[in-house]
């Protein structure tokens, strides 16, 4: 009868140990669970509000800024609150196109490292670089694109020779604009040398053509402009 009841008791306990489990697992879940809760509102709640202050940066330009900031955000793949943001740090356009443009053509070393580690090839990510600055295709693009060692792709899947920029090209010459001076037998380095007096604001394209159909040659251009200047 003893044992009985003794194992009663024994039972007793035990319905209540592991009642008091689950009690007190519950209870840790509910606190975790909210925790969690909390912990993602904040960060929504961050993650608003420095989206919110980057479009107060954004409109707080002027007119002519905010143009000049959505021509540079088209120009860049970017938002046009990133590169308010960057302006807001540099306060000078210039300095500012210098920052884009790093962005654009180059990938950060600390993110080259952190790609490395996620089994991106180094010389991957450099020849992305490199082919940037050919194909006018944001560096990370590309580098996306190849993948990583694993997936095995190859850079001819990826850039294909027709988006290989000439160095007129890369220079800011237009193919209708490269393809017009070889029509009046320009070599390659005169039309270099055109590229590089518009790149320097000394002519307008259609200046440089219409002085080249009054018989002028690139070297009397040059010699113009700088008689000019002196």
């Amino acid at each position: 009868m003893k044992k009985v009841i003794n194992t009663k008791k024994k039972a007793c306990v035990i319905g209540v140990l592991v009642s008091l489990m689950f009690v007190i697992t519950g209870m840790v879940f509910f606190v975790l669970q909210k925790d969690d809760q909390n912990h993602s509102k904040h960060s929504t709640e961050n993650e608003q509000s420095a989206e919110k202050k980057k479009e107060d940066n954004y409109l707080s330009l002027s007119t002519s800024d905010r143009e000049t900031a959505d021509l540079y955000a088209e120009l860049y793949e970017m938002s046009r609150e990133d590169v308010a943001e960057q302006q807001r740090k540099t306060g000078d356009w210039e300095k500012t196109a210098e920052e884009l443009e790093k962005l654009f053509f180059t990938i950060p070393e600390n993110k080259k490292y952190q790609m490395e580690k996620e089994g991106y090839a180094l010389e991957d990510l450099q020849e992305a670089e490199r082919l940037s600055a050919k194909t006018g295709r944001k560096a990370m693009e590309l580098a996306e694109a190849k993948g990583k060692v694993s997936e095995h792709r190859r850079w001819s899947d990826i850039v294909k020779d027709s988006e290989i920029l000439t160095t007129e090209e890369q220079l800011g010459l237009t193919k209708e604009q490269v393809q017009k001076l070889e029509d009046m037998s320009l070599e390659k380095e005169d039309r270099v040398e055109v590229a590089v007096l518009l790149m320097n604001e000394m002519y307008t394209f259609d200046e440089v053509i219409e002085e080249l159909g009054e018989g002028k040659t690139v070297a009397d251009l040059k010699k113009q402009k700088t008689s000019s200047l002196n």
